[in-house]
């Protein structure tokens, strides 16, 4: 993984040093999404600040690591006073940006490594706040739920491990056991789940009663399974052993339905029926401790690295249109690349980087 992500790192950085700017009073950098026409989103900058700790490392080069820690500070001004963060995308002209907990969850893991490798107290301080709002969206009747979105009325399963995951994350940093009992509330939560509608599945939305709002998603799937591997070893034996279970099984029907392209029955998400640049699946693929699995998302990073070489960040505009022309784009080629090299980063790092 090293050697791959000095590869990613060689042919991202220029697009990425073409985006950085200069705020014109602080003098502090950010991150521009060219098709957002706007300062890149928190998380997409947490994600390039991840992947400039990475080549910091990777080449021995203060300048990486000092810039990582200037976008972390960037992330840091811009959180919310809650501590979430703000979604820019698919946003109604004028209207304010949608705060979700996926946004938490899929900047934790820069955060975390960001402070790792860097020292930076500010991605530390970020990292502790964000969950410390996690803890304020904790559904009334069920401390196992945590709500996707403010004042939501139904269960997001993939929204409940990106918490668990960041609270698994924040623990590490913080050793706050109200962290630790939330991780192992929700993976206890999230196995009782796992099945009950149809075999193998969790669903991407359930109601209180536990019935189907919105049906099977292998992308929210492969976040489930993918998610879980940085917080198993904050479980109990008995607990470990279980989700081992249930995760086998959501793998094999994952590998099942991708033999056919997205349909309803697979992919009921519209906006997600993009499997090929869909790195959560393949990051799921290469944490599984199946050796045949493992090489499935090692085969499917290397066709990216070289698409990326052959096509560059063009192989990462998005294929999913917008339907809606008052609102901000759904993706953006920058959201696609931050997130893939964002991951990377975060691989290597994983691999002992």
């Amino acid at each position: 993984m090293i050697s791959f992500s000095s590869r990613i790192v060689a042919a991202m950085k220029p697009y990425f040093d073409g985006l950085l700017r200069q705020d014109a009073q602080t003098g502090e950098l950010y991150m521009y999404d060219d098709e957002l026409g706007d300062r890149a989103s928190c998380c997409t900058t947490g994600a390039v600040a991840a992947f400039y700790a990475c080549e910091g490392k990777l080449n021995g080069n203060e300048e990486g690591l000092d810039i990582a820690k200037a976008l972390v500070r960037e992330v840091r001004r811009r959180q919310l006073p809650s501590g979430g963060f703000g979604q820019p995308f698919y946003v109604k002209k004028g209207e304010p940006e949608v705060v979700d907990i996926a946004e938490v969850g899929a900047i934790a893991d820069s955060l975390y490594y960001v402070h790792r490798a860097t020292g930076s107290e500010t991605a530390k301080e970020s990292l502790i706040h964000a969950v410390e709002y996690l803890l304020t969206q904790v559904a009334s009747h069920n401390p196992a739920v945590i709500l996707k979105r403010p004042g939501e009325r139904f269960d997001v399963l993939n929204g409940n491990m990106y918490a668990a995951h960041t609270f698994g994350r924040a623990y590490e940093l913080s050793g706050n056991p109200v962290y630790l009992e939330k991780v192992r509330q929700i993976f206890r939560h999230l196995a009782d789940r796992f099945g009950k509608n149809e075999p193998g599945w969790w669903p991407y939305i359930e109601n209180w009663d536990g019935s189907v709002v919105m049906g099977n998603s292998v992308l929210y799937q492969a976040t489930i399974v993918g998610l879980a591997h940085s917080a198993l070893p904050l479980l109990d034996e008995a607990m470990r052993e279980r989700w081992e279970k249930v995760s086998a099984e959501a793998m094999d029907t994952m590998l099942e339905a991708i033999k056919q392209p997205p349909s309803e029955a697979t992919e009921a998400p519209w906006w997600t029926r993009d499997w090929s640049n869909g790195w959560e699946l393949y990051l799921a693929f290469w944490r599984s401790c199946d050796p045949n699995v493992r090489q499935l998302g090692r085969a499917r990073f290397e066709e990216a690295a070289a698409d990326l070489a052959e096509r560059g960040v063009a192989r990462f505009r998005p294929t999913i249109g917008n339907p809606d022309p008052d609102r901000t784009p759904v993706t953006t080629t920058f959201r696609k690349a931050a997130g893939f090299a964002g991951m990377v980063a975060n691989m290597a790092f994983e691999s002992g980087l």
